[in-house]
């Protein structure tokens, strides 16, 4: 799919895929682990805390686990254009963090924990080959513009086209002819 031939902008796929997401009866990162990733989050030792969050991820469901896979997957390549997409993982995890996640924005205890649940999303957009990969933990002042190691390479080769139905047409949709506008006063 060429989004430059069908004249339409990036924010606007962003925006769709952040929809869907929010449209899913439950968020992509189970409710029942959010726990487990704060915790994670907190834990100082850096190498301690991405071993933590790699078991944490493995508790995924296989659906959420591939989908997770591939779309972290992405938001990586998209930070590794940083100089030119202005999104390094920092902010692609501020605007992907609450999609993914879905936390309940009215409990005051989720707004103290904001940050924690962003690192963890940047985390994993940052080590992404580590966590899906078998690749190496890369060095966290250098992963926003550096590709993965070589040995990674698959991971390009392991995405595939995301199968989506038809888009609906015009012809199947049922105009309600009874619906009458009411008259503005």
């Amino acid at each position: 799919m060429d989004l430059i031939v069908m004249d339409v902008a990036v924010n606007a796929v962003a925006g769709a895929l952040k929809a869907f997401f929010s449209d899913l009866p439950d968020p992509l990162i189970p409710y029942t682990l959010h726990p487990e990733l704060l915790e994670a989050a907190k834990i100082v030792d850096h190498i301690e805390r991405l071993q933590v969050l790699k078991e944490i991820v493995r508790k995924f469901p296989a659906v959420n686990y591939e989908v997770f896979k591939y779309v972290i997957t992405h938001l990586n390549r998209v930070s590794q254009q940083s100089k030119t997409t202005l999104m390094t993982a920092d902010n692609l995890s501020i605007c992907f963090w609450p999609t993914l996640m879905r936390p309940d924005f009215e409990n005051k205890d989720t707004l103290s924990t904001t940050k924690l649940n962003q690192s963890v999303i940047e985390s994993f957009i940052q080590q992404n080959h580590y966590f899906f990969y078998g690749g190496d933990i890369q060095e966290s002042s250098s992963t926003e513009s550096t590709p993965p190691p070589h040995h990674c390479h698959s991971m390009v080769e392991a995405l595939r086209p995301l199968q989506l139905p038809p888009p609906l047409q015009p012809q199947q949709i049922q105009h309600s002819m009874s619906l009458q506008p009411e008259p503005l006063i």
